[in-house]
């Protein structure tokens, strides 16, 4: 990585005071570098978040124009590195990478948006408290009959109603720049959603899931905590989209997701992680465990009649469960369920399979 290719950076990283330009700053930074994000398709992880945060602070503080291509090769001269890291290594510390920029951030325009408020609050009672003392100043002008003091008290009327004025100009601004910070704020959540959910089903997404896979196994790996995990694929789902049509299958999925949020506890994570495949996180249990979970949303989905847009079907899912071991990866944990689920599969569907 090339040092000094933002000023902004050993502020932000030791925690210096912030002026207004370098919030101002942030701000504009943010929101270039979030549409830029979404617009290709990076998922918004820590490390991902704060290199494009630089990339784009780079970018502005030097006054640079380019195109899509040319900032991906600006990070890539930057770092070095592949521009979108989904999956972090086993080793690295989680705790360390959520104390990264995306957090920081965050924190700095919750900070502002509060301390904001209180100023403009401030602000409007000051307003208020002038307007009531020149009025005040009025009604005891018009008893004071010397002219000397009348033209002192215009003076302090004067003063009074610039003063007003200065205080009502630089409210307006902070109100401004109060809803630009309010906007920062949903446009960092909103993200932060559009990069970890499935449009269609609403569960998370297999980026987002493959975090939390990762977080379990180094849990696993430091603390010995166990869990299990599910994958199912909808049995037949081509034939379903070739007879009644792609938004009957779409509305199948939904159907599917809406069992898994319906029968699974809270601590449970469901994702879509491919088109008609889903996966879920069971923590604290054993492949055994994991299995009787798995039988049940089997059962329910074969129970169930699905409302097609020219028929109800019947749909059926085949399982495949396993739980951790110690030298488990990501890659590893996935390809044991993932045979177990086409185990299922060939053993005439509509069932679960078990691999410990």
């Amino acid at each position: 990585m090339k040092k000094e290719f933002c000023k902004l950076k050993e502020k932000l990283e030791k925690d210096i005071k912030l002026s207004r330009d370098d919030i101002k700053l942030i701000m504009n930074i943010v929101r270039k570098q979030m549409n830029f994000m979404i617009k290709n398709n990076i998922v918004i992880t820590p490390k991902n978040y704060e290199r494009w945060f630089y990339v784009f602070c780079n970018i502005i503080e030097n006054n640079k124009e380019l195109n899509d291509l040319e900032i991906l090769g600006l990070f890539k001269e930057i770092y070095d590195a592949p521009y979108d890291e989904i999956k972090e290594k086993a080793g690295e510390d989680v705790e360390i990478k959520q104390k990264g920029m995306v957090k920081k951030l965050v924190r700095i325009a919750d900070i502002i948006e509060q301390k904001l408020s209180e100023v403009i609050n401030t602000l409007d009672s000051h307003n208020n408290s002038i307007d009531s003392h020149k009025n005040e100043i009025v009604q005891d002008e018009e008893l004071i009959t010397d002219e000397k003091t009348k033209n002192i008290l215009k003076k302090i009327l004067d003063e009074l109603e610039m003063l007003r004025r200065e205080n009502e100009f630089l409210t307006n601004e902070l109100r401004k720049y109060h809803a630009d910070v309010v906007r920062l704020q949903g446009e960092l959540m909103t993200a932060r959603t559009e990069a970890e959910i499935d449009f269609l089903t609403g569960l998370v997404n297999r980026r987002r899931f493959e975090r939390a896979l990762l977080e379990m196994i180094n849990d696993y790996q430091n603390r010995g905590y166990p869990f299990a995990l599910i994958y199912l694929d909808i049995d037949n789902f081509k034939s379903i989209n070739d007879k009644y049509g792609h938004p009957s299958g779409d509305q199948v999925l939904k159907e599917i997701a809406l069992i898994l949020k319906t029968f699974l506890r809270a601590n449970n994570i469901a994702a879509r992680v491919g088109g008609e495949e889903f996966a879920i996180l069971v923590p604290g249990a054993t492949a055994k465990e994991g299995e009787i979970v798995a039988e049940r949303l089997r059962n329910v989905i074969a129970q169930r009649t699905f409302s097609t847009l020219e028929d109800e079907i019947r749909v059926t899912a085949s399982f495949g469960v396993t739980g951790v071991r110690t030298d488990d990866t990501i890659d590893t944990i996935f390809a044991r369920v993932d045979k177990a689920m086409y185990d299922a599969k060939n053993s005439g569907k509509n069932r679960v399979v078990v691999v410990e």
